[in-house]
């Protein structure tokens, strides 16, 4: 987890070049609409103090806006991402392999790009242990199982191992949902930005399309799991 930390503490994705912020940031907008939808039917929950939620790996806050109305602690490991992260409090650098709560506090937990850089069945036994019974963990993965391996998501220096959904067939848990997103092809990238730029904004309603296809073989795995 050491060289985890000192990698993301020297990450800097505002000084890649602009074809990649393009192919990131497209990205997050396809898996932040997956959540949303997912997170949907939680905020309708009455007492929403009471609904505790751990983002856990929530890095400098790209999914912020998915959480921000529940009750929310923020989680990382690396400082230097926390400190991007425009929140001033709730904010917490710790270890997803040692969490610093107790047994069954938390209603909800969501994890989004980070299994695959640890010993994830380890991971999903400190969420457990976190979870209230019949509590959700929404999880989203670089997917073992996809038909297009960009390498942006692919090729890290450090530990990085995608996963597939038979790796979330564990105890204790009970798969929900699963779904994929990103399903465009690496060639794009040889066009200019703004000729790029242009291509993404029609190629949600492909992806979509695409995603009901090819079940679960896009770029990125959508796991929802209920403690049981």
């Amino acid at each position: 987890m050491k060289e985890v930390k000192n990698f993301y503490d020297k990450w800097e994705p505002e000084s890649f070049p602009n074809y990649i912020q393009l192919l990131i940031n497209f990205a997050d907008e396809l898996i932040f609409e997956e959540l949303n939808l997912l997170l949907k039917k939680f905020k309708n929950f009455k007492n929403k103090e009471d609904f505790l939620v751990l983002d856990c790996g929530c890095g400098f806050g790209a999914f912020y806006n998915l959480t921000k109305d529940f009750n929310t602690l923020y989680l990382d490991i690396s400082l230097n991402l926390l400190k991007k992260f425009k929140l001033n409090e709730r904010k917490i650098c710790a270890n997803i392999l040692h969490l610093p709560f107790k047994d069954e506090v938390f209603d909800l937990v969501v994890c989004i790009n980070v299994l695959e850089h640890v010993n994830h069945l380890n991971a999903l036994n400190e969420i457990k242990r976190v979870l209230k019974n019949n509590g959700k963990l929404i999880v989203v993965v670089v997917n073992k199982d996809s038909l297009i391996k960009e390498e942006i998501f692919n090729d890290f220096e450090i530990y990085h191992r995608p996963l597939s959904a038979e790796d979330f067939k564990v105890n204790g848990f009970k798969i929900n949902y699963i779904s994929s997103v990103y399903y465009l092809p690496s060639i794009f990238k040889i066009f200019p930005p703004i000729i790029l730029s242009k291509i993404l904004k029609h190629w949600k309603i492909v992806d979509k399309k695409l995603s009901k296809i090819f079940k679960n073989r896009g770029q990125f795995l959508i796991i929802e799991m209920v403690k049981e």
